[in-house]
């Protein structure tokens, strides 16, 4: 199987939330990050953070936009997103100094800054406390954008009708969760 093929199966099965690509692209790409990041004389453990917040963040792209690349691969968006992570943390610790390599073979991705408000992680946490069944419920719908339809090919709710209803009860019980506080 040639890369490109192999690309296209990894984003389908990344859209698809598959906890298999999701580790298969960590553990394929994470000395090659460690290695690239050399240059730029991060301390191991920060590349280290770095390189896991920019396969969440590449994680969420693909499950909650359902990102599509056309034009770059999966390690390519992967190691964009990281790039731009390590030169915030330059940037924020004034030591940014850009370098313009001629013999990469990825690009320069702009992305835009990912890191969670306070609202959402309030979100985050009232999402927790509720029963497994809502939080599954509305992470389908909004998190992943599927129609109610997929919804119930996906689940066990007999019909759309079920799903609006169980939505709606689970939406206002969240809504309540964010008056206690």
């Amino acid at each position: 199987m040639n890369k490109a093929t192999e690309d296209y199966k990894l984003q389908i099965a990344l859209r698809a939330d598959d906890k298999k690509a999701l580790e298969k692209v960590y553990l394929d790409y994470r000395l090659e990050f460690l290695h690239y990041s050399k240059r730029y004389s991060l301390d191991e453990l920060d590349v280290l953070d770095i390189y896991q917040d920019a396969v969440i963040a590449m994680h969420q792209k693909f499950v909650m936009s359902q990102l599509e690349l056309k034009s770059s691969s999966v390690k390519t968006y992967l190691f964009g997103i990281g790039k731009n992570k390590i030169f915030k943390k330059l940037k924020k610790e004034q030591r940014f100094l850009r370098k313009e390599i001629e013999n990469e073979d990825y690009t320069e991705i702009s992305i835009e800054d990912d890191s969670p408000t306070e609202r959402q992680l309030l979100l985050s946490k009232r999402l927790e406390e509720m029963s497994k069944t809502c939080k599954s419920l509305l992470k389908l719908f909004y998190y992943r954008n599927l129609t109610i339809d997929e919804i119930v090919n996906l689940t066990d709710y007999k019909d759309g009708n079920t799903v609006r209803s169980q939505k709606s009860r689970c939406l206002k019980h969240l809504k309540s969760l964010f008056k206690v506080n």
